[in-house]
């Protein structure tokens, strides 16, 4: 498994759909701005979806590893200390 970061900096919520060998699936909304932070097994396939008026349409389909935390590990706790000052003010 590794751990994961997604960041919706879109105007509008968003489904990541995360799907894995062995049975492996997560599914979560994420709202704009949101930050989540997940466990994936590393060959697993990130899919996000966006909402629109009819229905969800397909936006993005990744390798789990390019949302890899060590990856991005410089924006990581950049990324929630941003979001932590933001929701505080």
């Amino acid at each position: 498994m590794v751990e994961c970061i997604y960041q919706n900096d879109t105007s509008r919520m968003v489904i990541v759909k995360c799907i894995g060998s062995s049975q492996f699936y997560l599914e979560k909304v994420i709202m704009p701005s949101e930050i989540f932070l997940f466990n994936a097994p590393k060959e697993a396939r990130l899919e996000i979806w966006r909402m629109s008026i009819s229905g969800q349409m397909l936006h993005i389909r990744a390798d789990v590893s390019d949302y890899k935390t060590s990856a991005r590990n410089s924006n990581t706790e950049e990324l929630i200390n941003n979001r932590l000052t933001e929701l505080a003010g």
